[in-house]
């Protein structure tokens, strides 16, 4: 009787450890990765700035990002938080929010429109005018994130 009992206690013991072994992955992705989800859009991330963690002193995660256009322009933007961008061109400033996008973080704001795929440096973003029934106007300016420069 206690062989039986024994026996069928190390068959369950080794069948749920071989299908522990068998479960797919269950933690979430690292936050930043391809799978994560955007906390603005629930969709995957392509692109979206982090927002910032507190009011504190300026670090490197609040630092303007320098884009360079395939025109020789730079535009410069910085992502206070996760629902705007602010994006200097032409020696202007704009205040933009995001907006529904099906890829990256799309930003839009009188009159311009600011969209970027992917994060760090060769990074995608593009200026289009924004039109003034919610789309996507014509593009202005095709850029690439430039790499930080180090020491400040």
């Amino acid at each position: 009787m206690i062989n039986r009992g024994l026996t069928t206690l190390l068959l369950a013991t080794f069948a749920s450890s071989a299908l522990v072994a068998c479960a797919p992955y269950t933690l979430p992705p690292a936050q930043g990765s391809a799978q994560s989800s955007s906390p603005t859009t629930g969709g995957k991330l392509s692109g979206t700035p982090q927002p910032e963690l507190s009011t504190a002193q300026p670090t490197a995660a609040k630092a303007s990002t320098s884009y360079q256009c395939q025109s020789g322009a730079t535009i410069s933007a910085r992502y206070p938080d996760a629902d705007t961008a602010v994006v200097r061109y032409q020696g202007k400033t704009y205040r933009m929010q995001i907006a529904r996008s099906a890829d990256g973080a799309r930003y839009t704001g009188n009159p311009y429109e600011w969209w970027t795929r992917g994060t760090g440096p060769g990074a995608n973003a593009s200026l289009f005018d924004h039109a003034k029934d919610g789309s996507t106007g014509q593009p202005l300016e095709i850029c690439q994130q430039k790499p930080q420069a180090i020491g400040g």
